[in-house]
């Protein structure tokens, strides 16, 4: 051992190492240990001269929490010495020690015996469990204490945060009830992480439900939340970007008016299999110190559901770098349409990790309000339970004031995007026609619904239907002057219009479409392509 040039550099290295050494011969005699390891086991200096390694066991068995693991961990190495273990050991007296052990070899390969290292870990096992104890705090201040509710409704929720070992981030979500029949929905993203993210995400979510008491309207909530960033005396040019909302139900199901601060738009899901894209993005909360907001009202019937997620899920990108919210959220949403609350809230965020490959780079929250679809069957009793009315009679209307009426019957603000998935069957191309015909209305823009727009649509999803041989879907966008209707399915052979003879039966659809439409074209996409049509909107009168 002593000609081996390594063992020779380590050992007068050793004395200067804040770790304790020892090394063992291949016969079990110590052979070597330095002042610290003394100091780590608090071995007498009688004992380790003795060169016992079996000795020196027995007396560190009487002071580790496991001994018989202790033990055989030991003698593993020793019977294998193949290479490298560690591990951490818990002494009686409370200590933590990092252990690690690897054979030592001549250049030649012979084995020449084992070296272990101990280090005092326990002050920062114990830094670790403070800190860990801290994020709990932080986090338990981020989300409702118990998991929310609203009688009348299913309600579910799911959050990951993007550090694995704090578990605390600085997306946020909450639920609260307002009065007897209005609940605030809440869902934001703080700009950074750890613990200042935390500590920011905590005072938008209680200035949220402080502000939601007095002001009406969710915009003029965030707004206050705005105010109050902005205000910090210690602002530092952070900012968060939030979705709010006050949900009131009525005997049809339930009423949800919302603002959208620089956040993802919450996307209706209709229990008839199409999704409708809702809000308007608005401004990010903090930045400035006026913001323009907007407010959106939307209704859910029996089976509908309103999906509130952060950027974790819509911004999570496969290697591709495709993101997850341009197509694969909607996708889950359509094929999951007819699902309760938690079952979407679940598969949503196992879409989204499956996608991105298990990897997680920012906080994930996922927040789903659904009605039921029995809601229908007593809607009466149903309300008055709700609301805690003791009739049925009772609050059988929502508490509707005058800053909502308004909202109820104007255009939204764009833009607007909804859609549908569909079978490659004859009777979709119905489907479709009634689908564009039912979100236009929804949009307060029914004067589009003429004979023309069905006929266009109608004729592009029956070439999607004859030609593509597969699903397809329909993506109706309004951006304030006009409607654009897109039917995508799987096929990369691009139309175009050609004039048939006149005894031919088909092959006019380009040509209608053509001289129907303000423009089209098509674009192709990464599993196909997507055939798309304009036409204008009138402007509101």
């Amino acid at each position: 051992m002593d000609g081996d040039p390594r063992l020779a550099l380590a050992l007068a290295q050793a004395e200067a190492s804040p770790d304790g050494l020892l090394v063992v011969s291949p016969d079990g005699r110590m052979v070597f240990w330095n002042e610290r390891f003394l100091e780590i086991w608090r071995f007498s200096a009688e004992l380790l001269s003795t060169g016992d390694d079996d000795a020196a066991l027995r007396c560190a068995m009487q002071r580790v929490a496991d001994p018989e693991g202790f033990l055989r961990r030991v003698k593993g190495a020793y019977a294998a010495p193949d290479g490298p273990v560690q591990d951490e050991i818990e002494l009686l007296d409370g200590r933590i020690l990092d252990r690690y052990g690897a054979p030592l070899r001549s250049p030649e390969g012979d084995y020449l015996g084992w070296a272990w290292y101990f280090r005092d870990v326990t002050f920062h096992r114990r830094a670790e469990r403070d800190l860990r104890e801290l994020a709990a705090t932080l986090q338990a201040s981020l989300l409702p204490p118990r998991p929310p509710e609203i009688p009348g409704m299913e309600v579910a929720t799911h959050y990951l945060p993007a550090d694995r070992q704090l578990a605390v981030g600085g997306d946020f979500f909450d639920v609260f009830r307002l009065s007897p029949n209005e609940w605030g929905l809440a869902i934001g993203d703080v700009c950074g992480k750890g613990a200042q993210a935390a500590a920011l995400s905590t005072l938008a979510r209680y200035t949220l439900r402080a502000a939601a008491v007095h002001s009406r309207l969710p915009s003029a909530v965030l707004s206050e939340l705005n105010a109050v960033i902005t205000a910090e005396a210690e602002h530092d040019g952070r900012f968060c970007s939030v979705v709010f909302s006050k949900l009131e139900l009525d005997t049809c199901g339930a009423w949800v008016t919302l603002a959208c601060g620089g956040h993802p738009r919450p996307i209706v899901v209709r229990r008839a299999g199409w999704i409708d894209m809702r809000g308007h993005e608005g401004m990010l909360i903090g930045m400035f110190e006026d913001v323009e907001l907007t407010d959106d009202r939307v209704g859910l019937g029996p089976g509908d559901s309103i999906v509130f997620c952060t950027d974790g899920i819509t911004e999570a990108r496969n290697p591709s770098g495709e993101m997850f919210g341009e197509d694969g959220l909607p996708t889950v949403l359509l094929e999951n349409a007819a699902a309760s609350a938690p079952v979407m809230t679940e598969r949503i965020v196992q879409a989204a990790l499956a996608f991105s490959g298990g990897r997680r780079q920012d906080d994930v929250a996922v927040l789903v309000v659904r009605v039921p679809t029995d809601a229908a069957e007593d809607p009466a009793r149903r309300l008055a339970a709700a609301v805690g009315s003791a009739e049925p009679s009772e609050g059988l209307s929502p508490s509707i004031g005058d800053d909502y009426v308004g909202l109820r019957n104007q255009r939204p603000t764009p833009p607007r995007q909804a859609r549908i998935r569909l079978p490659a069957e004859l009777t979709s191309a119905r489907q479709a026609r009634r689908f564009v015909a039912s979100v236009l209305r929804s949009w307060r823009i029914a004067e589009v619904v003429d004979d023309d727009l069905e006929v266009l649509t109608s004729e592009l999803a029956t070439n999607a239907v004859r030609h593509a041989g597969g699903p397809f879907s329909v993506l109706v966008r309004y951006n304030g002057e006009v409607v654009r209707v897109e039917v995508g399915d799987g096929s990369r052979v691009l139309p175009l219009p050609r004039t048939p003879d006149s005894a031919a039966s088909s092959g006019r659809g380009l040509l209608l479409v053509s001289s129907l439409a303000s423009a089209w074209g098509v674009v192709p996409t990464v599993h196909g392509k997507r055939v798309w049509f304009e036409v204008p909107v009138p402007a509101p009168e």
